[in-house]
């Protein structure tokens, strides 16, 4: 038996289920397995351990941990969407440690999930669900105790430092990680000149790619909310549409705009947040064990399309060819 397999029997002795089984799904800022009980209900049981060698140990405090209990406890109870519902252990609490590791226990969302987003119904329906998310973080504000990291400059800055040392070794061309250093001055200085209100600035997923994002009955459902914190609501936004193509954005947003409204500076915002998310993202990639065998290449595609035409004021967002084609 591994260690992680010993940590998740010794976890759900912590709660009430009986279960009949545990099946590893996947780690990458967590470690993930499913839990499936005797009545065959599931769960999914995550041990707050990373692949990502960088990854900022803020997200496994204690209390950044239980803030995101706190937010998906208040979605499931005040809000039509549905999200994976944290589950208390036998003291009540929704964190239980094993051997100094933070375990946390959740119901599991069924639903199915796809590698990429392809039809327009896909998107409207993940628009729909955005909109919804960031109509109640505007509306219901942050919960009391709430202790979760931002996305702000800083991070992109951190981001753009690593890189730098990336091209001073010779792992990164220099013309790459200048490019990104002339998109990310752009982009904090964007960024520094919103004004944070309770319309663009709130608690917001992070991470809405389609790996996280389940489809059951037409209806898509959020997973994962590990990378929840506060934000622009473009930022969730942006960060999404790495993942969806320039064709299938439109009628993204179009959904996303029933529910919640954009600015009139959408298009302009939306493209910087887009590049803020990759460099944001950076800051874990560049932790991987692998990141060498792939990112450099990811980067080229990206700087040489998406940053390219940011930079030269050529607006992207509904066309083109995105970095991953």
């Amino acid at each position: 038996m591994n260690q992680d397999s010993s940590i998740v029997q010794e976890a759900l002795h912590d709660y009430s289920i009986k279960y009949k089984s545990f099946e590893w799904i996947g780690q990458s800022a967590n470690t993930i397995y499913k839990i499936t009980d005797q009545e065959n209900n599931s769960y999914s049981l995550r041990i707050h351990t990373s692949k990502s060698g960088t990854l900022d140990s803020t997200w496994i405090e204690r209390d950044v941990i239980h803030s995101e209990m706190i937010w998906l406890e208040n979605l499931s109870c005040d809000s039509d969407l549905t999200v994976p519902v944290p589950v208390r252990n036998s003291h009540g609490e929704f964190i239980t440690e094993i051997k100094s590791t933070f375990c946390t226990l959740l119901k599991w969302v069924n639903g199915e999930q796809k590698p990429f987003i392809t039809s327009v119904d896909e998107a409207g329906s993940i628009g729909e669900m955005i909109g919804r998310l960031h109509k109640h973080s505007s509306m219901r504000g942050v919960p009391r105790h709430f202790h979760r990291p931002s996305f702000d400059t800083f991070r992109i800055l951190q981001a753009l430092e690593k890189l730098k040392a990336l091209a001073d070794t010779g792992q990164l061309e220099a013309a790459y990680a200048e490019t990104l250093q002339l998109a990310g001055q752009r982009i904090t200085q964007m960024m520094d000149s919103l004004q944070r209100t309770p319309l663009n600035w709130g608690i917001i997923h992070a991470d809405l790619i389609p790996s996280n994002i389940v489809f059951h009955n037409g209806e898509a459902r959020p997973i994962d909310f590990g990378a929840c914190g506060f934000g622009y609501f473009l930022f969730d936004l942006g960060w999404c549409f790495s993942y969806i193509h320039p064709a299938l954005r439109q009628p993204l947003l179009a959904a996303y705009s029933k529910h919640y409204e954009l600015p009139d500076n959408y298009i302009e915002l939306l493209e910087g947040f887009l590049i803020a998310g990759q460099l944001e993202t950076m800051n874990f990639w560049l932790g991987l064990p692998d990141f060498e065998q792939w990112l450099p290449q990811h980067i080229g595609k990206l700087c040489e399309r998406e940053v390219a035409s940011f930079l030269k004021n050529d607006s992207f967002l509904f066309s083109g060819t995105p970095y991953w084609e």
